[in-house]
């Protein structure tokens, strides 16, 4: 008796699992068309990027050893066609070194200065831009443009805040301003997230800062309280016992003491 009504159920599955067919198999159909479409789709797009980016790097390192080989013009010329037509990462990366390679260093700082204000380049490259900026103002020695173009980058968080403070304590040095010089490469010098080659080299910087001008004095110490309300001082030698030989020779220290 069981295995009649279990024979009854599967039949009724059966019509069911038909009928929904029936229903839904253009549907089904057509899904299943569709992802094989969209998966071959897909792949052809991936393959054709791959095979975008691999040609865009093929021009990209051709321009640069143009550069390197010292054919300026015809390596921006190359980099200008890449920043035009290529892949959009290395638009914008053609853009920088065409930038770089031109002539005329103010068409160089407008380009770069337009990299670093455009919204539509990532906040990466937008820094890289603004170092580069740095980088020729730097070479012309403008200490104020300097300090404008490195200041946005000079934060917490900046990717190239070390760089920045390094190079900005660079340019202070070649312009004489050495307190503010000695400040920036002591920041480095106390940064320990600082990578260990800048902080050798803050510490080179500085010894040559105070060959330059000599190290900051130390703070003279306070007097001694029950002292003499008087400034001024009297320096007497002390003669120790066994330097009484030197005393008319000038051998002997010094005492300084305050004037009654």
């Amino acid at each position: 008796m069981s295995d009649i009504f279990h024979e009854v159920d599967e039949d009724v599955r059966r019509e069911k699992a038909a009928e929904l067919w029936q229903r839904y198999q253009t549907p089904i159909v057509i899904l299943a068309v569709l992802i094989v479409v969209a998966t071959g789709a897909w792949s052809y797009y991936q393959t054709n990027r791959q095979k975008a980016a691999e040609a865009a790097n093929a021009r990209f390192e051709a321009a640069v050893a143009l550069a390197n080989d010292g054919k300026v013009q015809e390596a921006a010329a190359a980099f200008d066609a890449l920043a035009k037509d290529g892949p959009k990462g290395y638009q914008t990366l053609a853009r920088i070194r065409a930038a770089e390679l031109r002539e005329d260093k103010t068409r160089a700082l407008e380009e770069l200065n337009a990299i670093a204000e455009d919204k539509k380049v990532d906040k990466l490259n937008q820094e890289v831009a603004l170092l580069r900026a740095a980088l020729i103002i730097l070479e012309a020695g403008d200490r104020q443009q300097m300090e404008r173009a490195l200041g946005p980058m000079m934060t917490s968080n900046g990717a190239f805040r070390f760089s920045a403070q390094e190079w900005n304590g660079l340019d202070a040095l070649a312009n004489d301003d050495l307190d503010e010089a000695e400040r920036v490469f002591n920041i480095l010098l106390s940064d320990r997230d600082a990578p260990q080659s800048m902080r050798q080299r803050a510490a080179a910087y500085r010894g040559l800062l105070h060959a330059k001008r000599g190290p900051r004095p130390a703070p003279a110490a306070a007097p001694a309280s029950g002292g003499a309300t008087s400034g001024n001082v009297t320096v007497t030698p002390v003669i120790e016992p066994e330097q009484e030989g030197e005393a008319s020779s000038g051998g002997a220290p010094f005492e300084v003491k305050p004037s009654n």
